[in-house]
């Protein structure tokens, strides 16, 4: 196990190798009568915020793994039920920390108002590259991941994806891809390649912590006219009037409907609110579909048709 020693396991103290990206701030004098400076304020401190938590909350998981370290040094033979813990509370520290990055992410990604950039980029290589970057959370989670399907064959391919060392150069290699099949531009949409990537990322990931250990999650292509449509599939399947009320509450999110009757909006995940932002951004449509597997069980599915060309207003 790598060990990391932080120089103290209380919440704010420095981290080896950690950047700490400062975000210039206004002065008082300048946002003095400026209406329009104040939301770019909110929006500086609430990214200083996360970011300060967020290092915050590694400092808390350096400790806990440290102790595990020594914990684990104190036996020369670690007795099983000791071991089952540790392993525990390792694949929990791992999970954790890719929720903080997560978080991180989703959290740039929302207050980023930067002109899309658009260009070709092939969804099918994408969503290779996002199962292969959540291939290991998924394992860690005890769930199948299964392999892309693309209008109905399987694309089992996700080996020749590039290294996840940076999703800007994968997208971008996606964008400038030569084809490698007759129909290499079946799946070819106008995109932007810092938001499409993460939205692919966290929906998928969305998926995966909503299975139960032993369940699957699986992802499929389809090649429309004018569309390309990405479907998750989400495990396990739920009976009749679960997968009613989980549909709706979907519908309701996707479809930003404001809750009937006075009732409380349904929660969801942080992965899906970044989803539901990047889908709109792209033009494209979110929905929830259902996927009817036996009689008394119905299958869930998260769907997303992406317009292949952008209308430019």
């Amino acid at each position: 196990m790598t060990q990391i020693f932080p120089p103290s396991g209380l919440p704010g103290a420095p981290e080896p190798d950690s950047a700490q990206s400062p975000v210039p701030q206004a002065s008082n004098a300048q946002l003095a009568g400026s209406g329009s400076a104040q939301p770019v304020r909110s929006v500086q401190e609430v990214s200083t915020l996360i970011e300060q938590s967020a290092h915050d909350l590694r400092s808390s998981l350096n400790a806990i793994q440290s102790w595990a370290y020594v914990l684990d040094r104190a036996f020369d033979t670690t007795p099983a039920p000791a071991q089952r813990a540790l392993d525990g509370i390792r694949s929990g520290m791992q999970q954790q920390l890719a929720l903080i990055e997560e978080m991180e992410e989703g959290v740039r990604l929302l207050a980023d108002e930067t002109p899309p950039r658009w260009q070709q980029l092939d969804l099918r290589t994408l969503a290779l590259q996002a199962i292969a970057d959540r291939r290991q959370a998924a394992e860690a989670r005890g769930v199948l991941l299964s392999p892309l399907s693309a209008d109905g064959s399987a694309n089992s391919s996700e080996a020749s994806a590039p290294s996840t060392a940076s999703t800007a150069s994968t997208a971008s290699g996606a964008a400038g891809a030569a084809p490698d099949t007759a129909d290499a531009a079946a799946y070819r949409i106008d995109g932007d390649a810092m938001r499409l990537a993460p939205l692919l990322r966290h929906l998928l990931v969305h998926c995966i912590w909503r299975a139960p250990t032993g369940g699957a999650v699986s992802v499929h292509l389809f090649s429309e006219p004018d569309y390309v449509k990405l479907r998750i599939t989400e495990s396990p399947p739920l009976d009749s009037q679960r997968s009613a009320s989980r549909l709706a509450a979907l519908t309701d999110f996707f479809g930003r409907r404001p809750p009937q009757g006075g009732e409380p909006p349904s929660r969801q995940s942080s992965a899906l609110l970044l989803t539901r932002r990047m889908v709109e951004m792209h033009g494209a449509v979110l929905s929830a579909e259902s996927d009817g597997c036996d009689s008394d069980k119905v299958s869930v599915c998260i769907a997303v048709r992406f317009p292949r060309h952008m209308r430019l207003a």
